[in-house]
């Protein structure tokens, strides 16, 4: 097979075509079991600007608005907590003959899950504005083989982003890190670690790596290239939801909900072999049937069969058996039923605002982290001109440009609440980062916080130094001592726009700080 080489401008990486004995090449949870996804039939393109070498550039960095959820607090059947926030990025903007240019895929919005989203327990999900609850979802495995990444490039494989991060040497040792990205930027540092390979610490570190079903098989290393017989990651093709609630607990047989035109009705159950029947009648006539169950728990809910075989969908009607508590009580059957079904496929049209891609994201074992959708045309704002985001959930507005520069630009939400001026006399472009989500709260800022915070901070002393006499310029800070944990304000003294947003940057900063080893310690 020939290999491919990913030269330092390449984007993506060619692959040799994989055949289906290839399943046989991925180590499952366990012994015996079989892999719990289908290997892809075909390869999709990921979205544009996947690759953490075609992040944003000095990017500016907003921490949110308040029409953007940030933290929000939502809860499944079971009371399980997840933490929601609303992400906005742009990449590789530019400025063009007076006018700002946002490239295909270069501005998307994130449903920025703080942590895993998981099928069939009735979690509620925001949507732009609205509120949903996720059902289902279909994943399957990409493998591409004979990959070459060269140091500090990034290859995406189905979902799943490879990055070789660094070579870090140990005297006459040395070992090669690689980070294991999605498309979205989620880093899976913070969940899994980083794969390590070395030839001069074998005893430390070997040749391949399975973080559940990202995985790979090295085959030479260097400080200049790592080159794979293969790798693969993992593709949420398709992601599904329900708008209403029509139907959960406990029924039996002839139980029946209507849902417009079509009526769904539990025809048959069967309590020792973990079984019920659900018919879907339209017209007087069954038009779709199906015998749900019985429930295999251990493999539940990351494999595909066994998840399966509990799910009835048809049209926009959905129901499933549901395990937990019990899936079956004094002879009926635990049943949830939605109606206004919809799904996400990746890579189609965002059905609510087609000028927009939508693009499932995924952990390496099946639970949901949110969602992407990204422009799908080039946009090219005028001075005064502004582009709406899916839905008009967000605006991005050019206010003025002079030269190659964009001098006042800035975001706002829905309902007019607008950021600070992101523009100044020494920025090119309308590169962002907005939120506080895992991705842009947490990986991003692990990568890129200081340049975020030095561009905050630059732009915010150069519009207070166009605002003074001229000649005038905006005083910075004085530095604090290295021991001190808190810098004393004298009293009265009024507080500065860059040192108020200095001081939000670092709240924020703990707080997810914080958040997080505490969640470690939990777990």
């Amino acid at each position: 097979m020939k290999r491919i080489f990913l030269s330092l401008a390449c984007a993506a990486a060619l692959a040799t075509p994989v055949h289906a004995e290839d399943s046989a090449l991925l180590i499952p949870p366990r012994d015996g079991w079989p892999l719990a996804n289908p290997m892809a039939a075909a390869e999709i393109a990921p979205p544009p600007f996947s690759l953490p070498t075609e992040r944003g550039v000095n990017p500016a960095y907003v921490a949110g608005l308040p029409g953007l959820h940030q933290g929000l607090e939502t809860f499944d059947d079971f009371d399980r907590r997840s933490l929601k926030h609303d992400s906005v990025l742009i990449r590789q903007s530019r400025v063009e003959n007076g006018e700002v240019v946002i490239p295909p895929g270069g501005l998307a919005y994130l449903e920025d899950s703080w942590g895993g989203e998981v099928a069939l327990r009735g979690e509620k999900v925001p949507i732009l504005g609205r509120t949903a609850t996720y059902i289902d979802y279909d994943m399957t495995v990409v493998m591409q083989k004979d990959v070459t990444i060269p140091a500090g490039q990034a290859v995406a494989v189905g979902g799943t982003v490879y990055h070789y991060y660094a070579s870090i040497g140990h005297e006459q040792m040395v070992n090669h890190t690689l980070h294991v990205r999605t498309i979205s930027g989620l880093d899976w540092e913070w969940a899994f670690g980083s794969p390590a390979f070395s030839t001069t610490e074998p005893n430390w570190w070997g040749n391949s790596f399975a973080q559940l079903y990202n995985q790979g098989k090295l085959r030479e290393m260097s400080r200049e290239a790592l080159v794979f017989d293969w790798l693969a990651g993992v593709r949420m093709d398709r992601m599904t939801y329900a708008e209403t609630e029509v139907f959960k607990g406990l029924a039996a047989p002839g139980d029946a909900w209507t849902m417009g035109g079509q009526t769904l009705r539990v025809a048959a159950v069967d309590e020792a072999a973990g079984t019920a029947t659900v018919e879907l009648v339209e017209g007087g006539a069954v038009v779709a049937a199906k015998t749900l169950g019985p429930v295999l728990s251990d493999r539940l809910i990351e494999d595909h069969d066994a998840r399966k075989a509990l799910v009835f969908e048809h049209g926009d009607v959905v129901a499933f058996l549901s395990p937990w508590p019990a899936a079956f009580e004094g002879g009926k059957v635990s049943l949830k039923v939605y109606g206004d079904a919809f799904a996400f496929d990746y890579g189609a049209d965002f059905a609510r605002d087609p000028r927009f891609a939508v693009w499932p994201v995924t952990c390496p074992t099946g639970h949901a982290f949110g969602f992407m959708l990204t422009n799908k045309q080039e946009i090219r704002l005028k001075p005064g001109q502004s582009v709406d985001g899916p839905e008009g959930y967000f605006k991005v507005v050019v206010n003025s440009v002079e030269g190659d520069h964009v001098t006042s630009w800035h975001v706002e939400d829905r309902q007019g609440n607008r950021s600070a001026d992101l523009g100044g006399p020494q920025i090119a472009n309308v590169d962002l980062v907005l939120g506080q989500g895992r991705v842009t709260g947490q990986s991003i800022f692990k990568d890129l916080g200081r340049v975020l915070l030095a561009r905050s901070y630059g732009t915010q002393v150069a519009l207070e130094t166009l605002a003074r006499p001229e000649g005038g310029v905006a005083p910075a800070p004085a530095a604090a001592p290295m021991t001190a944990s808190v810098v004393p304000v004298p009293a009265g003294a009024p507080l500065s726009p860059a040192l108020l947003l200095t001081l939000a940057v670092a709240v924020i900063a703990s707080g997810a700080i914080g958040y997080e080893l505490a969640r470690r310690r939990r777990g």
